[in-house]
Parts: C-alpha cells; structure tokens; sequence
C-alpha cells in the first residue's frame, strides 16, 4: 500500500525547521488476525489489503521538499465516501441578553463589533450580528461544507426565532427531515438552520436531540426568551457573565472581555483551585464575574431569572455483568466506528492527527474503511526528546496514509511559549499545549478537518494513575500492619514518598485523585500562599472534585463554601456512596469532567482555533461515552496493570500488534523538567519572570518561595517533585503579565 509523505513550510510559531519525507512503502494486512468478523473494517478501495508485501519501517526514506504552496491534495473520495450532508463549520459565537426590565439596546454596535472579530480566528470565512430591543448576537465562520450558504444568525420561518452556533451536529440531516415532515421549510443545507426549528418544535429541551459538538444560542423575541448551551462532553467551549441587567455570553474568555461590561477582579478561589489541579475546572474560571457553562448544560434567560439548567449528566459506573470482554469489545468498535463515520461529513479535506499509539491509530483505520482515498495524516515531534514520529510513520504506511511529519528541533523557547499563553485564553499548566499548537499549524496547512483519538485513554483507562488506581482496589484487601503503611508514609514518610503513599491510603475518591495529580501538599501551600490566597478555607480543589461524586446533576461547586468536615481525616463513606467501592471506576468518572474538558479539550480548542482548524473526537461522542460507562473496569486496567485492555482488544486485526502493544510516550510532558530547567538558565528565559523582584503573582504568592523552588530546580535539586506546580506559577505569571492586558484592551 502506497503511503505518501509531504512537508510544511514553517508556522506562525516559528516552530517548523525540518521536515522528514518518506517514500512509498507497500505491505499486506498483518499476518495474525485473530477475528476474522472483522474484516468488513478493512480500508475501502485501498489496493494495499489485497496481499501487497509489507514493509514495517521507513529505513531509508527517499527525501523531497515541498515547495511553497504546495499541498499534495487530492480529492477525498467520492461524495457519497465522504459523506458530503451539509454542516456550517466551526464558529465562535458571543451575545448580549437582556435580562429584565423594558426591552432596549443591550451593547453599543461597536462593541458588538468587537465581540466579534476578537474570534476572528475561530471563524476568518464569514461573519454576522444581529440586534433588535433586547438582543445582540455576533458569530464568526469556518465553512466547512455548504462553504457558500450557511450564512448566521439563522432564522425560523417568521423571523421570531435566531440561532448562531459553533460546532457540528452530526444528526443534522435527520432532523431536518423530521422537522420537514412536520411543515418546517429550510432554504439551505446548514446544521445551523436546524436550530429555531426544533426549538419551534421542543422549546428549550431541544438540546437532549442534538448529536455533536456545540456552543449555541437561540434567541426566542416573541417569549424574550434566550437558551444558550454547550455539548454534552465540552468538547466546544461557552462562557457567561451576568452582570447588571445583562447576560454576556461568548465561545471566549477575550469576546466577553472585549464587550467592556465585564470586570476583571481575579477569582482567588479559582485561583487556588489552579495551582493545585494545574487547570480551572468549570465553573470556574480567572475572573470572579466569568464563569464557564459545564458540559451538559443549558442558560435559560427569562422571566427576568438566568437558570443554568442540566439536559445530560455525565454517566456514572453502570457495569453490565452479562458483557464478555469479547461483548465488551466488539461493542465498543460498533460504536467508534459509527462516531468516526459521523464525524466525516464535510466538503473540505479531512485528516487524522496520528501519533503512531493504539487511539490515533484506530480512529484513522477507521476513517480509511469509510474513504476511497488515502486518508491525509499528521505527526509532530521535537529532537532531543521521547516522541513517537517513528510509530506515526509505520501506522500510516500500515493504512496507506498519505503522511505530513514534522520534526522540530526542540521544545519551543519563551518567545513561542509566551504567544501560546496569549492565545491560550485561560491559564493552563500542560505542556503538552505547546506540541499541539504546533501539530494544528501543520495540519491547517492541508486540511481544514481533523479527527484526533483524544479521550480514549479517559474513558478506558490509559494514564499511569489508572494502574495506581487498580493498586489502590488491591491494597484495601491486605490485612494486618502492612494494609495501614500507606497512611502512615503519606503523613510521616519523606516528601517524595509520600504521593505514592497517599493514594494507597486515601479513603474517598477526591482523595485518591488529588493525591495522583494534585500539585501542593498542605505544608508547601502554606509556605507559598499570601495575601488573598491564604484567606481562602483550605480544601477548596477538594470541594470541587467532592461534588462531582455526590451530586450526579452537581452544575459546579461554590468554592467559598466551608471545607466538607473530616473526622480522623476522612470523608463520611456516603458521601461518595457506590463510586468507592471500585477505585479504577471512580478515577475514570472524575477524569472524564475534569481534566479531559478543562485541561485538555480546552487547550485542543484554543490551539487549533488559532489555525482556524477544526478537530472531531469520535471518542466523546456522547454514545460511545455511555456504552464505556457500562464495561467493567477489570476490562479497562487488568489485575495485571494492563491500560486500556478492552481497546486493545477491540483493535485486533485493525491496528499492527506492535502499535497495540507500545509503551505510551507522553505528548511533551516527560521532557517538562528539561525544558524548566534549560528556560531557567536561560537570557530572557522563563527565570526572568520566576526570579524576578515584583512578579504579577507577588500579590498572593510569596515570591521568596517560589524563587527557591525555582532555583532547586535549575540546580537539578529535588528531583523535578515541583516542576508542575512551577509550570502552572509560569503559565499564570505570562497570563497576568501578558493576555489580561491585551484581552481588557480589546475592550476599550
């Protein structure tokens, strides 16, 4: 099978100085195929599975330069492969509501304006406002399909109901005949001209019918009436303010800043949440009067009240005991399969963001099954440290990919750092953010579409954490002294000991997962905080995780509310009811609403926006999430510590053996001591703001503190223990220093 390999010229990050080529390679479908059922999912129209010799590496890759301007973009596939039904694109939408009183104008025109070309980025195709007494919408446009209609906001028959949207609905087609059926005539081919129709159809429940990834707003003028929500899983992103008389909505924190109604006091308490879980976990955010709406949930503005109204609660642990591994697999491919198909539609070039591991590698085979054409993939990796550029480019001549690799000759430097952070519109502490900014330069250089295989290892178990979880389950049944070690090493035991000790020992869920990811023991937060932060309760990052095992429908937690009382250092056990009894479970559950949408959907987001690129996660679909919720956890991370075990299975005569059975390699995040470290050091370097005398951060943390930690780590002192929560003080110093400023300019 032919996989074709071609280069990219350097982004906007300065971040591209070398790119590998590779010539064609043939090979044959791998020897072992253990269930022959499954051979309908071999790529369609691909000659490559008709028993062509395979070769397993590129070892001598013939070289070529792709010259400026150059793509190497064929048509993908024939229509009807690619699924071609109409979508908008993606968006970013913002608004003014008006809340109570006489219907009025809610925000000057110039300031609209500026909502709405500060996401210019999100959307450089196409742009539209709306005002009338009481209501302002803007929205910006990436034309996906339908690229010459699909012009928003879009109305209803009469002109009573608008909708703007940022997103797909993958279902789109279906309710448009349904609703057509019913009398609702539509002029174009756009997801978004579905909107005031099924709401004319099921008023502000419309939501639980959609299928997709969205921030949306309908605007009712005969009800006054305003419902605004975001996708079950985050995926897209939504913020609010209500301020005065007024709801501030936007797709970002820098759109609502813009409209100059917002007031930029920092939210101490999210703050404090931040530096111990390295992102703000929703509703949080920086500022006190912004919040984010959480996944699965909808703003009502009427009846001069705002609600924040839940349609979806993310599934709890719902273990079938019927399901075989063999049941449990086979299920979780029919409906990854259906999510990727889904994700398909559109008429511009699509893509796979290939790192060469188990996920990336599935979504992209299946992708192949529904192309007639090679299927146009990307990898990024930095020289010097751990990446997985050669298993990207074995996966791809596997499936016959036409390959896009980059190699970058290191991590990038501050410069690029402190842009990231600009355009990262909320601090957050990964490093991996970084890698992916420049994986989405690369590939909005070709495609306009790319499906990326995030979220598995949330859902199915595939971080380290999950192996210390399985531990954990295992630990609760050894009796005698040895079963108590863990809490006495995690309270009296040496610092670099005592997390591994920690969640052994910790008796609730929260617990366990502040112990894996939490970034400040109490003694270090207590040297560290001043000022407004050492005013705060402690325990505000475990009130926060707390209310997600308590309360299935929690819409957030108020993180000034006293800290949950803990006799003999323990959560009452009905607190986090049947959740603790399977610790791998419990993990997962919190994972799955925490990190996964405010860490890594939210810097997936802002980075390939940025490019005006738009990523699908067939993993997320909300379907596929809740068949996961119903395999046992003994089939995500075996008693033997094996990650991620049903996809694996599920894999099998799709995915080479070798990619199933590869050791994962963080995205950036093993080489984030080397890169502190060498920043440190370095002129103009990240020590000139760590180090200096009166850093932004100086009015709640103590500089002194943080300077000492910064020089152990330079000094290699430590160990690296406190390289995540420095990362975080960084990303938060550039924020203050850098994004705060220019976002509150913007609002003139």
């Amino acid at each position: 099978m032919a996989a074709r390999m071609s280069g990219c010229t350097p982004d906007v990050l300065s971040l591209t100085r070398n790119v590998i080529a590779a010539d064609r390679e043939h090979h044959r479908p791998p020897e072992t195929r253990e269930d022959r059922r499954r051979q309908w999912y071999r790529p369609a129209g691909v000659p490559g599975h008709g028993g062509q010799e395979r070769v397993d590496d590129a070892t001598s890759p013939a070289r070529r330069a792709v010259r400026p301007g150059e793509s190497g973009i064929g048509r993908y596939g024939s229509a009807a492969d690619r699924l071609r039904v109409a979508s908008r694109g993606m968006c970013g939408i913002c608004g003014v509501v008006q809340v109570a009183g006489a219907p009025g104008q809610v925000v000057a025109p110039d300031r609209l304006d500026r909502m709405t070309d500060a996401m210019t980025h999100r959307g450089p195709d196409d742009r539209g406002t709306h005002h009338a007494p009481g209501i302002a919408l803007g929205v910006r446009r990436l034309s996906i399909v339908d690229i010459a209609g699909g012009h928003q906001p879009c109305f209803g028959e009469d002109g009573a109901v608008a909708a703007i949207h940022n997103g797909e609905l993958y279902n789109h087609a279906a309710l448009r005949e349904q609703l057509r059926a019913a009398g609702h005539r539509f002029t174009g081919r756009c997801d978004t001209e579905v909107l005031p129709h099924l709401y004319e159809r099921d008023g502000p429940d419309f939501p639980t019918r959609l299928r997709g990834m969205w921030g949306l707003a309908v605007w009712d003028a005969a009800r006054r009436r305003a419902v605004i929500s975001r996708d079950r899983l985050g995926v897209k992103p939504l913020y609010y303010a209500h301020v005065g008389d007024v709801l501030v909505f936007a797709s970002e924190l820098r759109a609502l800043l813009a409209s100059g109604l917002i007031p930029a006091a920092l939210d101490f308490e999210a703050i404090a949440v931040y530096l111990t879980l390295g992102y703000f976990p929703a509703p949080a955010t920086p500022l006190r009067a912004a919040r984010k709406l959480p996944p699965g949930c909808s703003l009502v503005v009427a009846d001069g009240r705002v609600r924040v109204e839940r349609y979806w609660s993310y599934p709890r642990p719902a273990p079938d005991p019927s399901l075989t591994i063999d049941d449990a697999a086979e299920g979780l491919l029919e409906h990854l399969d259906e999510a990727v198909r889904m994700r398909l539609m559109s008429d511009v070039p699509l893509g796979s963001m290939l790192s060469g591991g188990l996920d990336s590698t599935l979504v992209t085979a299946l992708m192949a099954k529904h192309t007639s054409g090679p299927v146009h993939t990307f990898a990024v990796g930095f020289e010097g440290h751990p990446n997985e550029l050669a298993a990207a480019r074995r996966a791809a001549h596997h499936l016959g990919a036409e390959h896009h690799e980059l190699r970058l000759p290191g991590v990038m430097g501050f410069a690029g750092f402190r842009e990231s952070i600009g355009g990262a519109d909320e601090p957050v502490a990964d490093l991996s953010a970084l890698g992916f900014q420049s994986l989405s330069a690369m590939a909005a250089r070709t495609v306009k579409v790319a499906l990326s295989g995030q979220g598995a290892d949330e859902l199915l178990g595939g971080y380290t954490k999950h192996r210390a979880a399985r531990l954990a389950a295992a630990w609760r049944h050894i009796p005698g002294p040895a079963g108590v070690l863990p809490a006495l090493i995690s309270r009296h035991g040496p610092r670099p000991a005592r997390r591994a000790a920690a969640t052994l020992a910790a008796p609730t869920p929260a617990e366990r997962l502040l112990a894996m990811s939490g970034r400040l023991d109490d003694p270090l937060r207590a040297a560290l905080f001043r000022g407004p932060l050492a005013a705060i309760a402690p325990g505000a990052a475990l009130r926060v995780i707390t209310a997600l095992t308590t309360t299935p429908a929690a819409l957030g937690i108020d993180l000034r509310a006293p800290a949950p009382a803990r006799p003999g250092g323990q959560l009452p056990a009905a607190l986090d009811g049947d959740l603790d009894s399977d610790p791998v479970a419990a993990t997962l559950f919190l994972d799955g609403q925490l990190a996964l949408v405010d860490d890594m959907l939210q810097y997936f987001d802002r980075a390939s926006m940025a490019h005006s690129l738009e990523v699908r996660v067939p993993f997320l679909d909300h379907e596929v999430v809740e068949f996961c919720a119903t395999i046992p956890s003994r089939f995500k991370v075996t008693a033997g510590l094996r990650t991620k075990y049903v996809l694996k299975r599920a894999a099998r005569g799709l995915v080479p053996e070798r990619i199933i059975h590869r050791r994962k390699v963080g995205f950036l995040r093993p080489a984030s001591g080397g890169w502190l470290r060498g920043e440190l050091g370095a002129r103009g370097g990240a020590g000139e703001l760590l180090f200096a005398g009166a850093p932004r951060f100086a009015e709640f943390l103590d500089p002194g503190v943080v300077r000492a930690l910064a020089a152990a780590h330079r000094d290699g002192a430590g160990g690296g223990r406190d390289v995540h929560l420095l990362i975080a003080v960084l990303v938060l110093e550039v924020w203050l220093e850098s994004y705060l400023p220019s976002a509150l300019g913007s609002g003139g």
